[in-house]
């Protein structure tokens, strides 16, 4: 099962915060929301500070990922890498060599994240 977690200085907040292994990437932003009120006097944050908590969250656990799943018929998969970045590398590597894909659109790049399976 994979885990979240998110320091507020990856976002460069200087408070200390940080959430480790929270179950759910739901319950990191529920616990995140609760620390932005008390901490930083934020109730409402904007669509761009959401953003950037979002791609910051970081995953860990095994990371998998096929091509079929975008509807490509390579047959190409990875399995229980150790991370995401190791995988997204793993990912480009592939796109580069098997379908000539150097810069990956981000509606692509978009769907392949979404369709990475963390266990």
């Amino acid at each position: 099962m994979a885990k979240y977690s998110f320091s507020c200085a990856s976002i460069g907040q200087n408070c200390g915060f940080e959430i480790v292994n929270a179950s759910s990437e739901e319950e990191l932003l529920q616990q995140i929301t609760v620390h932005a009120k008390s901490s930083h006097g934020i109730n409402n944050p904007p669509k761009d500070l959401v953003d950037k908590i979002k791609a910051n969250i970081k995953k860990s656990g095994k990371y998998s990922f096929s091509c079929a799943s975008i509807g490509q018929n390579c047959g190409f998969e990875i399995k229980n890498a150790g991370n995401e970045d190791e995988l997204m590398q793993q990912i480009a590597l592939h796109a580069k060599l098997s379908h000539g894909i150097n810069n990956p659109p981000k509606d692509l790049v978009d769907k392949i994240k979404a369709n990475i399976k963390a266990e």
